[in-house]
Protein backbone atom coordinates (compact mmCIF):
# COMPACT_ATOMS: atom_id res chain seq x y z
CA UNK A 1 0.00 0.00 0.00
CA UNK A 2 1.37 3.65 -0.88
CA UNK A 3 0.67 6.47 1.15
CA UNK A 4 -2.02 8.62 -0.56
CA UNK A 5 0.77 11.74 0.38
CA UNK A 6 3.41 13.30 1.69
CA UNK A 7 3.38 16.32 4.59
CA UNK A 8 5.25 18.78 3.38
CA UNK A 9 6.34 19.85 6.60
CA UNK A 10 7.06 17.63 10.48
CA UNK A 11 7.69 18.59 13.92
CA UNK A 12 10.13 16.17 15.11
CA UNK A 13 10.15 16.14 19.28
CA UNK A 14 12.83 13.85 20.61
CA UNK A 15 14.84 14.33 23.74
CA UNK A 16 17.65 11.94 22.60
CA UNK A 17 18.83 12.52 19.22
CA UNK A 18 22.87 13.01 18.05
CA UNK A 19 24.90 13.71 18.99
CA UNK A 20 23.59 11.11 22.19
CA UNK A 21 23.95 7.86 20.86
CA UNK A 22 21.54 6.34 22.52
CA UNK A 23 19.32 3.40 21.31
CA UNK A 24 16.29 5.25 20.55
CA UNK A 25 18.23 8.18 18.72
CA UNK A 26 18.64 5.74 15.92
CA UNK A 27 15.38 5.48 15.44
CA UNK A 28 14.30 9.09 15.25
CA UNK A 29 17.58 9.53 12.97
CA UNK A 30 16.73 7.25 10.38
CA UNK A 31 12.86 8.60 10.11
CA UNK A 32 14.31 12.04 9.61
CA UNK A 33 16.75 10.95 7.26
CA UNK A 34 13.88 8.81 5.05
CA UNK A 35 11.36 11.21 5.13
CA UNK A 36 14.11 13.74 3.90
CA UNK A 37 14.77 12.16 1.20
CA UNK A 38 11.22 12.14 0.27
CA UNK A 39 10.92 16.08 -0.16
CA UNK A 40 9.45 16.45 3.81
CA UNK A 41 10.78 19.58 5.59
CA UNK A 42 11.85 18.21 8.78
CA UNK A 43 11.98 20.15 12.42
CA UNK A 44 13.60 18.48 14.97
CA UNK A 45 13.19 19.62 18.88
CA UNK A 46 15.74 18.19 21.17
CA UNK A 47 17.62 19.23 23.99
CA UNK A 48 21.37 21.34 23.91
CA UNK A 49 24.27 19.31 23.87
CA UNK A 50 25.82 18.75 27.06
CA UNK A 51 29.10 17.15 28.14
CA UNK A 52 27.83 15.09 30.89
CA UNK A 53 25.57 13.34 28.61
CA UNK A 54 27.70 10.36 26.28
CA UNK A 55 28.23 11.65 22.92
CA UNK A 56 28.87 10.92 19.67
CA UNK A 57 29.85 13.77 17.51
CA UNK A 58 30.37 11.81 14.46
CA UNK A 59 26.60 10.96 14.07
CA UNK A 60 25.94 14.67 13.14
CA UNK A 61 27.25 14.63 10.16
CA UNK A 62 24.07 12.13 9.21
CA UNK A 63 21.52 14.59 10.45
CA UNK A 64 19.64 15.90 7.00
CA UNK A 65 21.66 19.11 5.88
CA UNK A 66 18.03 20.46 5.33
CA UNK A 67 16.63 19.45 8.38
CA UNK A 68 16.20 22.18 10.99
CA UNK A 69 17.36 21.41 14.45
CA UNK A 70 15.85 23.42 17.60
CA UNK A 71 17.72 22.93 20.85
CA UNK A 72 16.72 24.19 23.84
CA UNK A 73 17.69 23.74 28.09
CA UNK A 74 16.96 21.84 29.91
CA UNK A 75 16.80 21.26 33.99
CA UNK A 76 17.64 18.03 35.70
CA UNK A 77 18.38 18.07 39.31
CA UNK A 78 19.23 14.36 38.88
CA UNK A 79 22.21 14.42 36.77
CA UNK A 80 23.27 17.47 38.89
CA UNK A 81 22.99 15.30 42.04
CA UNK A 82 24.34 12.60 40.49
CA UNK A 83 27.86 14.76 39.47
CA UNK A 84 27.35 16.82 42.94
CA UNK A 85 27.46 13.16 44.53
CA UNK A 86 30.69 12.23 42.95
CA UNK A 87 32.78 15.05 44.89
CA UNK A 88 31.19 14.63 47.91
CA UNK A 89 30.21 11.42 48.79
CA UNK A 90 32.83 11.18 51.37
CA UNK A 91 31.86 14.13 53.14
CA UNK A 92 30.18 13.23 57.32
CA UNK A 93 26.74 12.17 57.26
CA UNK A 94 26.99 11.69 53.18
CA UNK A 95 24.56 8.52 53.50
CA UNK A 96 21.77 10.53 55.33
CA UNK A 97 22.10 13.24 52.84
CA UNK A 98 21.87 10.77 50.00
CA UNK A 99 18.70 8.87 51.33
CA UNK A 100 16.68 12.42 51.68
CA UNK A 101 17.59 13.75 48.55
CA UNK A 102 17.35 10.56 46.65
CA UNK A 103 13.58 10.47 48.03
CA UNK A 104 13.27 14.14 46.96
CA UNK A 105 14.13 13.34 43.70
CA UNK A 106 12.28 10.24 42.99
CA UNK A 107 8.93 12.23 44.08
CA UNK A 108 9.65 14.81 41.40
CA UNK A 109 10.68 12.32 38.83
CA UNK A 110 7.40 11.11 37.86
CA UNK A 111 7.06 10.03 35.40
CA UNK A 112 10.85 10.37 34.63
CA UNK A 113 13.70 12.86 36.03
CA UNK A 114 13.61 14.71 32.36
CA UNK A 115 9.95 15.98 32.94
CA UNK A 116 11.02 19.43 33.41
CA UNK A 117 12.40 19.64 29.93
CA UNK A 118 8.30 19.68 29.19
CA UNK A 119 8.13 23.77 29.52
CA UNK A 120 11.06 24.55 27.49
CA UNK A 121 9.91 22.46 24.77
CA UNK A 122 6.50 23.06 24.93
CA UNK A 123 7.28 26.88 24.26
CA UNK A 124 9.89 26.35 21.68
CA UNK A 125 7.50 23.85 19.93
CA UNK A 126 4.30 26.28 20.04
CA UNK A 127 6.94 29.21 18.31
CA UNK A 128 8.57 26.44 15.68
CA UNK A 129 4.69 25.74 14.89
CA UNK A 130 3.72 29.09 14.30
CA UNK A 131 6.90 30.42 12.09
CA UNK A 132 6.63 27.26 10.08
CA UNK A 133 2.95 26.36 9.89
CA UNK A 134 3.20 22.64 10.77
CA UNK A 135 0.50 20.86 11.38
CA UNK A 136 1.84 17.24 11.86
CA UNK A 137 3.74 16.15 15.39
CA UNK A 138 5.76 13.54 15.71
CA UNK A 139 6.64 12.72 19.43
CA UNK A 140 9.14 9.78 20.19
CA UNK A 141 9.57 8.32 23.92
CA UNK A 142 11.18 7.28 26.32
CA UNK A 143 11.70 9.71 28.17
CA UNK A 144 7.95 9.23 28.75
CA UNK A 145 7.60 12.64 30.05
CA UNK A 146 8.03 13.98 26.20
CA UNK A 147 4.84 12.92 25.19
CA UNK A 148 3.33 15.79 27.64
CA UNK A 149 4.99 18.25 25.02
CA UNK A 150 3.08 16.26 22.32
CA UNK A 151 -0.50 16.63 24.14
CA UNK A 152 0.08 20.04 25.43
CA UNK A 153 0.74 21.45 21.50
CA UNK A 154 -1.77 19.58 20.15
CA UNK A 155 -4.21 21.40 22.74
CA UNK A 156 -2.97 25.09 22.28
CA UNK A 157 -2.78 24.24 18.03
CA UNK A 158 -4.70 21.70 17.16
CA UNK A 159 -1.77 19.91 15.35
CA UNK A 160 -1.89 16.16 14.41
CA UNK A 161 -0.45 14.32 17.02
CA UNK A 162 1.60 11.34 16.34
CA UNK A 163 2.73 9.74 19.59
CA UNK A 164 5.79 6.75 19.12
CA UNK A 165 6.31 4.54 22.07
CA UNK A 166 9.78 3.17 21.59
CA UNK A 167 8.93 1.43 24.86
CA UNK A 168 6.12 0.80 26.95
CA UNK A 169 5.04 3.74 29.15
CA UNK A 170 3.63 0.70 31.41
CA UNK A 171 5.43 -2.70 31.87
CA UNK A 172 8.91 -1.79 30.35
CA UNK A 173 10.77 -4.63 31.72
CA UNK A 174 13.69 -2.26 31.98
CA UNK A 175 11.52 -0.56 35.04
CA UNK A 176 10.74 -4.16 36.71
CA UNK A 177 10.26 -2.16 39.97
CA UNK A 178 7.23 -0.73 38.58
CA UNK A 179 5.44 -4.67 36.95
CA UNK A 180 4.51 -5.32 40.27
CA UNK A 181 5.51 -2.57 42.78
CA UNK A 182 6.08 -3.92 46.40
CA UNK A 183 7.00 -0.85 48.04
CA UNK A 184 4.14 2.39 48.49
CA UNK A 185 5.86 4.91 46.12
CA UNK A 186 6.13 2.18 43.56
CA UNK A 187 2.41 1.75 43.52
CA UNK A 188 1.83 5.47 43.70
CA UNK A 189 4.15 5.92 40.83
CA UNK A 190 2.19 2.98 38.25
CA UNK A 191 -1.19 4.80 39.40
CA UNK A 192 0.01 7.69 37.90
CA UNK A 193 2.23 5.68 35.07
CA UNK A 194 -1.77 4.34 33.98
CA UNK A 195 -3.07 7.29 34.44
CA UNK A 196 -0.20 8.99 31.97
CA UNK A 197 -0.68 6.71 30.02
CA UNK A 198 -4.34 7.07 29.17
CA UNK A 199 -3.99 10.90 28.54
CA UNK A 200 -1.85 10.54 26.24
CA UNK A 201 -3.66 7.39 24.37
CA UNK A 202 -7.34 9.51 24.26
CA UNK A 203 -5.47 12.61 22.82
CA UNK A 204 -2.98 11.37 20.39
CA UNK A 205 -4.32 11.28 16.88
CA UNK A 206 -2.43 7.68 16.19
CA UNK A 207 -0.43 5.65 18.40
CA UNK A 208 2.84 3.71 16.85
CA UNK A 209 4.76 1.34 19.02
CA UNK A 210 7.49 -0.94 17.84
CA UNK A 211 5.99 -4.26 18.51
CA UNK A 212 3.33 -6.60 17.79
CA UNK A 213 3.17 -7.68 21.35
CA UNK A 214 2.97 -4.13 22.60
CA UNK A 215 0.32 -2.93 19.90
CA UNK A 216 -2.43 -6.19 21.28
CA UNK A 217 -1.40 -5.46 24.96
CA UNK A 218 -2.76 -1.63 24.17
CA UNK A 219 -5.88 -2.53 22.08
CA UNK A 220 -7.18 -5.21 24.99
CA UNK A 221 -6.57 -2.29 27.16
CA UNK A 222 -8.47 0.72 25.75
CA UNK A 223 -10.04 -1.15 22.85
CA UNK A 224 -9.28 1.25 20.15
CA UNK A 225 -8.30 1.11 16.86
CA UNK A 226 -5.09 3.83 16.74
CA UNK A 227 -2.20 1.76 17.48
CA UNK A 228 0.26 1.01 14.45
CA UNK A 229 3.37 -1.53 14.91
CA UNK A 230 6.30 0.02 13.34
CA UNK A 231 9.22 -1.50 14.30
CA UNK A 232 12.92 -0.19 14.61
CA UNK A 233 15.30 -0.78 11.84
CA UNK A 234 19.17 -0.82 10.07
CA UNK A 235 20.27 1.81 7.79
CA UNK A 236 21.59 0.26 4.91
CA UNK A 237 24.31 3.48 4.60
CA UNK A 238 25.39 2.26 7.57
CA UNK A 239 27.24 -0.56 6.07
CA UNK A 240 28.87 0.84 3.05
CA UNK A 241 32.59 1.18 3.15
CA UNK A 242 32.89 -1.14 5.72
CA UNK A 243 35.23 -4.20 5.52
CA UNK A 244 33.68 -7.38 5.61
CA UNK A 245 36.68 -9.42 6.56
CA UNK A 246 36.08 -11.20 9.65
CA UNK A 247 38.56 -11.74 12.98
CA UNK A 248 40.84 -14.18 12.25
CA UNK A 249 39.41 -16.05 15.90
CA UNK A 250 36.20 -17.21 15.82
CA UNK A 251 34.40 -14.01 17.30
CA UNK A 252 31.23 -13.49 19.60
CA UNK A 253 29.76 -10.06 19.80
CA UNK A 254 28.13 -8.20 22.28
CA UNK A 255 27.17 -4.62 21.44
CA UNK A 256 25.06 -2.65 24.13
CA UNK A 257 24.72 -2.30 27.91
CA UNK A 258 24.62 -5.04 29.65
CA UNK A 259 22.98 -4.95 33.22
CA UNK A 260 21.52 -6.86 35.95
CA UNK A 261 18.29 -8.72 33.45
CA UNK A 262 21.10 -9.65 30.89
CA UNK A 263 22.70 -12.27 31.51
CA UNK A 264 25.11 -14.41 29.62
CA UNK A 265 25.86 -17.34 31.92
CA UNK A 266 25.08 -20.07 29.70
CA UNK A 267 27.00 -19.28 27.31
CA UNK A 268 29.99 -18.92 29.76
CA UNK A 269 29.67 -22.26 31.05
CA UNK A 270 29.24 -23.64 27.28
CA UNK A 271 32.44 -22.01 26.12
CA UNK A 272 34.33 -23.60 29.27
CA UNK A 273 33.04 -27.36 28.53
CA UNK A 274 33.64 -26.32 24.74
CA UNK A 275 37.28 -25.69 26.13
CA UNK A 276 37.73 -29.00 27.72
CA UNK A 277 36.14 -30.99 25.11
CA UNK A 278 38.91 -29.36 22.54
CA UNK A 279 41.45 -30.62 24.30
CA UNK A 280 44.53 -30.77 23.42
CA UNK A 281 43.32 -28.12 20.64
CA UNK A 282 43.47 -24.64 22.08
CA UNK A 283 40.49 -22.77 21.37
CA UNK A 284 40.23 -19.92 18.69
CA UNK A 285 37.97 -18.20 20.29
CA UNK A 286 37.07 -14.45 21.21
CA UNK A 287 33.85 -13.29 23.10
CA UNK A 288 33.88 -9.23 22.99
CA UNK A 289 31.21 -6.94 25.11
CA UNK A 290 30.80 -3.70 23.90
CA UNK A 291 29.08 -0.61 25.63
CA UNK A 292 28.20 0.01 29.12
CA UNK A 293 28.08 -2.74 31.97
CA UNK A 294 27.14 -3.28 35.60
CA UNK A 295 29.88 -5.23 37.83
CA UNK A 296 27.76 -8.29 37.31
CA UNK A 297 29.30 -9.26 34.31
CA UNK A 298 33.24 -9.25 35.37
CA UNK A 299 32.14 -11.39 37.84
CA UNK A 300 30.31 -13.70 36.06
CA UNK A 301 33.02 -13.83 33.31
CA UNK A 302 35.53 -14.82 36.47
CA UNK A 303 33.15 -17.60 38.16
CA UNK A 304 33.36 -19.55 34.56
CA UNK A 305 37.01 -18.62 34.91
CA UNK A 306 37.33 -17.96 30.85
CA UNK A 307 38.80 -14.31 31.40
CA UNK A 308 41.31 -15.57 28.00
CA UNK A 309 38.25 -15.49 26.19
CA UNK A 310 36.37 -12.00 26.79
CA UNK A 311 37.25 -8.81 26.48
CA UNK A 312 35.35 -6.04 27.68
CA UNK A 313 34.48 -2.69 25.76
CA UNK A 314 33.62 0.98 26.09
CA UNK A 315 30.98 2.11 24.66
CA UNK A 316 32.55 3.07 21.20
CA UNK A 317 31.27 5.72 17.96
CA UNK A 318 28.90 3.77 16.17
CA UNK A 319 30.78 3.50 13.06
CA UNK A 320 33.62 1.45 15.23
CA UNK A 321 30.18 -0.60 16.47
CA UNK A 322 29.35 -1.45 13.40
CA UNK A 323 32.84 -2.26 12.22
CA UNK A 324 32.79 -5.03 14.86
CA UNK A 325 29.71 -6.31 14.08
CA UNK A 326 30.61 -6.99 10.61
CA UNK A 327 33.73 -8.49 11.60
CA UNK A 328 32.10 -10.92 14.12
CA UNK A 329 31.19 -14.53 12.93
CA UNK A 330 27.82 -14.25 15.95
CA UNK A 331 26.27 -11.63 17.45
CA UNK A 332 24.81 -12.14 20.72
CA UNK A 333 21.95 -10.42 21.86
CA UNK A 334 20.76 -11.28 25.19
CA UNK A 335 17.15 -10.73 26.45
CA UNK A 336 15.58 -9.67 29.48
CA UNK A 337 13.67 -12.12 30.92
CA UNK A 338 10.47 -12.11 33.43
CA UNK A 339 7.48 -10.42 33.16
CA UNK A 340 7.30 -7.91 30.57
CA UNK A 341 10.08 -9.44 28.54
CA UNK A 342 8.58 -11.43 25.90
CA UNK A 343 7.53 -8.44 23.16
CA UNK A 344 10.61 -6.30 24.05
CA UNK A 345 13.05 -6.49 20.78
CA UNK A 346 16.49 -4.52 21.55
CA UNK A 347 16.93 -2.15 18.68
CA UNK A 348 20.55 -3.05 18.34
CA UNK A 349 18.43 -6.67 16.77
CA UNK A 350 18.12 -4.85 13.76
CA UNK A 351 21.33 -3.33 13.41
CA UNK A 352 22.58 -7.22 13.76
CA UNK A 353 20.50 -7.98 10.93
CA UNK A 354 21.91 -5.40 8.30
CA UNK A 355 25.07 -6.86 9.13
CA UNK A 356 24.03 -10.22 7.37
CA UNK A 357 25.47 -12.48 10.52
CA UNK A 358 24.23 -15.09 12.11
CA UNK A 359 22.26 -14.14 15.42
CA UNK A 360 23.05 -16.30 19.46
CA UNK A 361 19.67 -15.12 21.40
CA UNK A 362 19.65 -15.65 24.87
CA UNK A 363 16.19 -15.90 26.05
CA UNK A 364 12.55 -16.81 25.97
CA UNK A 365 11.49 -18.68 22.97
CA UNK A 366 8.42 -17.73 22.64
CA UNK A 367 9.62 -13.83 22.65
CA UNK A 368 8.47 -12.10 19.52
CA UNK A 369 12.10 -11.78 18.68
CA UNK A 370 12.63 -15.45 18.80
CA UNK A 371 9.52 -15.65 16.45
CA UNK A 372 11.60 -13.12 13.83
CA UNK A 373 15.16 -15.24 13.68
CA UNK A 374 13.46 -18.59 13.17
CA UNK A 375 11.14 -16.91 10.83
CA UNK A 376 14.47 -15.90 9.03
CA UNK A 377 16.26 -18.88 9.63
CA UNK A 378 18.64 -15.95 11.23
CA UNK A 379 20.44 -18.19 14.34
CA UNK A 380 19.53 -19.59 17.44
CA UNK A 381 17.37 -18.76 20.33
CA UNK A 382 18.79 -20.99 23.59
CA UNK A 383 16.62 -20.45 27.04
CA UNK A 384 18.65 -21.45 29.30
CA UNK A 385 19.40 -24.92 28.55
CA UNK A 386 23.32 -25.14 29.21
CA UNK A 387 23.19 -28.60 26.95
CA UNK A 388 21.44 -26.92 23.74
CA UNK A 389 24.05 -23.95 24.30
CA UNK A 390 27.01 -26.31 24.05
CA UNK A 391 25.13 -27.58 20.78
CA UNK A 392 24.93 -24.47 19.18
CA UNK A 393 27.96 -22.97 20.31
CA UNK A 394 29.77 -26.23 19.04
CA UNK A 395 27.96 -26.45 15.51
CA UNK A 396 29.16 -22.52 14.61
CA UNK A 397 32.65 -23.61 16.09
CA UNK A 398 33.31 -26.16 13.80
CA UNK A 399 31.72 -24.43 11.13
CA UNK A 400 34.38 -21.57 11.30
CA UNK A 401 37.62 -23.91 11.79
CA UNK A 402 35.33 -25.46 7.87
CA UNK A 403 35.24 -22.14 6.64
CA UNK A 404 31.14 -23.02 6.45
CA UNK A 405 30.15 -19.74 8.24
CA UNK A 406 26.31 -18.59 6.89
CA UNK A 407 25.20 -15.12 6.42
CA UNK A 408 21.77 -13.85 5.57
CA UNK A 409 20.69 -12.31 2.10
CA UNK A 410 19.11 -9.27 1.49
CA UNK A 411 16.03 -10.59 0.25
CA UNK A 412 15.54 -12.40 3.66
CA UNK A 413 16.40 -8.98 5.85
CA UNK A 414 14.57 -6.43 3.31
CA UNK A 415 11.65 -5.82 5.25
CA UNK A 416 13.34 -4.62 8.35
CA UNK A 417 15.42 -1.56 6.18
CA UNK A 418 15.00 1.80 7.33
CA UNK A 419 13.38 2.88 4.41
CA UNK A 420 10.08 0.08 5.64
CA UNK A 421 10.17 1.68 8.67
CA UNK A 422 10.04 5.60 6.50
CA UNK A 423 7.20 3.49 4.27
CA UNK A 424 4.73 2.62 7.35
CA UNK A 425 5.29 6.09 9.00
CA UNK A 426 4.19 7.92 5.71
CA UNK A 427 0.71 6.08 5.63
CA UNK A 428 -0.10 7.29 9.02
CA UNK A 429 0.64 11.45 8.06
Amino acid sequence: MEPKKIVNKLLVVAYVFPPIPYGGTYRTLRLCKGLDNLGVKIHVLTINQYDDIPNDYDLLSQIPKSATVHRTPIIDPWRRYQSWKKRHNRMYGFRYINKIVSLILRLISIPDHMNLWVPFATLRGLKIIKDHSIDNIYVSSPPNSSQMIGYLLKKFTKVKYIADFRDPIVGNIAEVNLIRPSDFLSKIEKWIRIKFEKLIVNNADKVVINTETHRKELLNKFRINKFYPIRNSYDDADYKGVSEEKYQRFTIAHVGSMYALRRADVLFSAIRRLEKQMLPQTLSLQVLFVGLHDGGLEEAIAKFGIEKYVKIKPLLPHREAIRIMIKSHLLLLIKATGEGSYGQIPGKFFEYLGTKSRILCLGPKKSEVAEIIHRLSAGNVVEGDEEEMLDVLRTEYRNYLTGNVGSLTNLTIKDFNSKKMVHDLLLLL
